[in-house]
């Protein structure tokens, strides 16, 4: 297996800046965390972290600069900064397993409410958002009441074509908020809106630092066999894993490892 470059960054002071002095700046702020070893997979977790430099020049250049002073070059990232960022360096398997996460998290809190996503209504704002697409496939599988809610109709309703051509659900699609937030039952987002107070949501961009008045969450860890510092392993941490592992099945690749879900977080804030 390839070594993984786990990257993180301070996103809570981000910044945006491209330049020669800003080149300089980041270089000196790009630092080697710790390697670690899991003997069990015979693979090498090499743990940096970036400048929270959210200019996208930049961040390729930090990100292969990283790679240059961790004597790293082929590797597989494990990424976890600025989520819509990091998301355009996933591959399909580890958008497919993010999309997984996401979904199986959902499912959880909705059963200890006494519901079911098969009997409720998920709205999906903005359905057109690249990083929804696999969200939205995973969800077609599970759910039968499905709300798209976005700026972009004609893209929403080509998608919505999609769905019901794939797998036999019909999607709402709409742009009046309004209806949309009043009969959801959970929404997932990849847009900083603030939404009715008491619902649940799944914040894609991690970058908001604040739930406003919902229950929000925005990330999850997995509990793994392996004997490693490591308490809870990041989402992202298992599928720049198990994407090596040539199991294209994602629920029996966790199985068949004794990985199982942890954590279900807002942020630092443990939510179920």
């Amino acid at each position: 297996m390839k070594p993984i470059l786990c990257v993180t960054s301070d996103i809570d002071n981000s910044y945006n800046e491209f330049g020669f002095l800003s080149k300089i700046k980041d270089k000196r702020k790009i630092k080697l965390i710790g390697n670690e070893y899991i003997k069990e997979l015979d693979i090498k977790l090499t743990s940096v972290r970036l400048p929270p430099n959210f200019n996208k020049s930049a961040y390729l250049n930090n990100l292969n600069y990283a790679k240059k002073i961790c004597k790293c070059e082929g590797v597989q990232l494990s990424l976890k900064t600025l989520r819509p960022f990091d998301y355009n360096y996933f591959n399909l398997f580890q958008k497919r397993f993010f999309a997984f996460t996401v979904i199986k998290s959902m499912q959880l809190m909705l059963r200890v409410r006494n519901k079911s996503l098969k009997n409720c209504c998920i709205v999906v704002c903005d359905a057109s958002d690249m990083i929804n697409y696999n969200i939205i496939v995973e969800l077609a599988k599970k759910s039968k009441y499905i709300v798209f809610l976005s700026w972009d109709l004609v893209k929403a309703r080509k998608l919505a074509d999609y769905i019901i051509a794939n797998f036999g659900v019909s999607p709402i699609v709409t742009n009046d908020e309004s209806y949309a937030i009043k009969i959801a039952d959970f929404i997932v987002s990849s847009a900083d809106y603030e939404f009715s107070p008491g619902k649940l949501v799944w914040l894609l961009d991690n970058s908001i630092s604040q739930a406003k008045n919902n229950i929000s969450v925005n990330d999850v860890s997995y509990n793994v066999p392996w004997n490693t510092f490591e308490v809870g392993f990041s989402m992202e941490l298992i599928g720049a894993i198990l994407c090596q592992m040539q199991e294209d099945d994602i629920e029996k690749a966790l199985k068949y490892n004794g990985i199982y879900l942890k954590e279900i977080k807002f942020n630092n804030n443990v939510i179920c």
